[in-house]
């Protein structure tokens, strides 16, 4: 998740809490400056290190999704357009750290009712709907309710 997007859907924190619904951002490594510089400024909540990347393997399928710079950046149109329309938003971008694994978000249900909804990175910078992810989130809001009754 880049700057942009993290700053995005933690400004719809306050939509989340009300659905009981926690938010995480999952980091695949530890720089502590760039950490923090990402959070407050990009992320007030919680940030977890997620050392052995089980999260971005699970949004794999069990593989980390991986692209090169060039191929996956420099001559991708649309990471291009992503890095602009962050960069409009007054976001600024590094290219510090490892830089070539994927991310993306995954709503996960309470209990054991599983993934709710998911949404992979597929080209550099691109974001999760938030207005789909907020619909998801809500739905499922309503279904732990239903279930608490």
């Amino acid at each position: 998740m880049c700057g942009a997007e993290a700053h995005q859907l933690y400004a719809k924190k306050p939509i989340f809490d009300a659905l009981g619904i926690r938010l995480f951002a999952v980091l695949h490594e530890h720089i502590e400056l760039e950490i923090k510089d990402f959070r407050p400024r990009y992320w007030g909540g919680v940030v977890l290190f997620d050392r052995s990347m089980e999260f971005f393997k699970a949004l794999g399928g069990g593989q980390l999704l991986k692209d090169k710079f060039i191929s996956g950046f420099i001559f991708n149109p649309r990471a291009i357009a992503n890095y602009k329309r962050a960069k409009a938003m007054g976001i600024d971008q590094n290219f510090k750290g490892e830089g070539e694994i994927k991310g993306g978000l995954l709503i996960v249900g309470r209990d054991k009712s599983g993934i709710a909804y998911q949404f992979i990175e597929r080209n550099f910078g691109d974001w999760a709907p938030v207005a789909e992810n907020q619909q998801q989130s809500h739905e499922e809001s309503i279904k732990t309710d239903q279930q608490d009754e």
